[in-house]
């Protein structure tokens, strides 16, 4: 292997991008490896990619550009993450109900005057709202406000204030229809999934907003590896870009407070399907978001102190959910911890369910929180550490053809021989990428929304089973 395999981020990086503000990640830092060129010469010899401009030329050429540009790559992938917190600000003026009693907006093919009223009129009390900040998610968005170069103090400045969230409703409004629109082309109709989508949103921010839902799909899908073989046991667990319940358009609420999903609902999953003990489990958490690995970080230090997590369960009432969807949400959390009353929710809320599960403290502890990049890195670990599991939801439709097969790469490097990939964004077989599909997942949320989660492993022998 060359000496490129020994690139490591180091601590002077992670200090300049705001993620080790304070001591406060349990990282194995001195194991995360950029991904060496030697690993990806194969691929690019026998694969067609539209290359960036610095890796166009003789293979000696990449070799010696390899180092710089991946570790230059990491650092601009990493900065989208800017405009993924402007999309969570978007998501929190239209659809939160912490900061005002006006109505969520409903997104629409075309904008009406009435609308547009309406966003106004919440673009103004998030701005009061944001002046003196009272929840988590309002403290996070003024931080971000602030890194823009905005401040409160006099009525031009929160004009300013206001002309730039407006830009940013008008940028995501517009994003959302052209993505609409791609659906539409690509599956004949819109059908709310990720499926096929795969590299729409390469040219968008990294967002970190999430839901239950793809944790129900994950579940189905674990069911089904299991039923085949593909997963006897789980000890070693990695989720990729789990994400923040911040505010969802469709099925998330902002009058709890942050919170992750995804850890805690695989976890709970693996141990409904005994595919894991909890005495055996340990779970990496990889992001690149400051905030995401902030959260689980802070959750398990407070697990170790003996601190329950609280998850608060909301589900809308108005959707057509399937029987499965209600059950999953029903039951999610039931092996992890115990029932508790959930919070109340505000006026404007209604036709909704509730509950709320406190996380036990040692199921928390499980997590470890670690700044990977999943397209430019990779955990080095010897054989018997690496993944048997590896999942990775809505992650991969926001990177194109090229970064796509550099991640797979990554994956790979990280699976053991027996290992599973779950992801809910469809990704090609490679030339020189031993992973590969080995089944597809349907799973239905309501009458129009689905997803499909595709099942990846190494080339083995397979029991051949009849469809389920």
């Amino acid at each position: 292997m060359s000496d490129d395999s020994k690139f490591f981020l180091p601590r002077r990086s992670f200090l300049s991008l705001g993620l080790l503000l304070l001591p406060r990640f349990q990282l194995s830092q001195d194991r995360i490896r950029f991904l060496p060129y030697d690993r990806v010469a194969p691929v690019l010899a026998s694969n067609t990619f539209d290359l960036p401009t610095d890796l166009k030329g003789t293979n000696d050429a990449r070799r010696v550009a390899w180092p710089r540009w991946i570790q230059n790559h990491d650092r601009a992938i990493r900065a989208r993450l800017v405009r993924g917190e402007e999309d969570t600000l978007v998501n929190f003026v239209l659809f939160g109900v912490s900061f005002t009693d006006r109505p969520r907006v409903v997104l629409e093919p075309e904008g009406t005057a009435e609308g547009n009223r309406l966003i106004g009129e919440r673009i103004q009390q998030f701005i009061a709202a944001l002046d003196k900040p009272a929840t988590d998610r309002l403290v996070l968005l003024k931080n971000l406000v602030t890194r823009q170069g905005h401040s409160f103090g006099t009525a031009a400045e929160k004009d300013r204030l206001r002309q730039y969230v407006s830009q940013q409703v008008t940028r995501y409004l517009a994003e959302w229809r052209e993505y609409r629109l791609a659906v539409e082309r690509s599956r004949g109709g819109i059908a709310a999934s990720a499926a096929n989508t795969t590299g729409l949103y390469k040219n968008r921010g990294l967002s970190v907003d999430t839901d239950f839902r793809p944790n129900y799909a994950i579940e189905q899908s674990l069911a089904e590896a299991k039923r085949r073989a593909l997963l006897k046991s789980v000890k070693n667990v990695a989720i990729v870009g789990p994400g923040l319940d911040f505010t969802d358009k469709d099925s998330g609420f902002d009058y709890y407070p942050l919170q992750t999903l995804q850890p805690f609902a695989l976890i709970d999953s693996l141990l409904r399907l005994e595919l894991a003990r909890p005495s055996d489990l340990k779970v990496s958490v990889f992001d690149i978001s400051s905030q995401a690995l902030d959260h689980v970080s802070r959750a398990v230090r407070q697990g170790r102190g003996n601190q329950a997590y609280p998850l608060q369960l909301v589900l809308d009432r108005g959707a057509q959910w399937t029987t499965g969807a209600v059950e999953y949400w029903r039951r999610l959390g039931d092996r992890i911890g115990v029932e508790t009353t959930p919070m109340s929710a505000p006026p404007q809320i209604q036709n909704v369910d509730r509950r709320a599960v406190q996380i036990r403290p040692a199921i928390v502890t499980l997590l470890d929180p670690q700044p990977l990049n999943i397209v430019s890195q990779y955990l080095d670990a010897p054989v018997a550490e690496r993944f048997d599991l590896i999942v990775a939801t809505n992650v991969f439709l926001y990177y194109d053809r090229f970064e796509l097969a550099l991640a797979m790469l990554n994956v790979e490097s990280m699976l053991n021989p027996g290992g599973v990939m779950l992801s809910n964004d469809v990704i090609e077989g490679y030339s020189g990428i031993r992973l590969r599909s080995v089944r597809d997942v349907t799973v239905q949320y309501t009458p129009s929304e689905a997803d499909q989660v595709r099942i990846y492993s190494m080339p083995t022998f397979q029991p051949q089973l009849a469809p389920a």
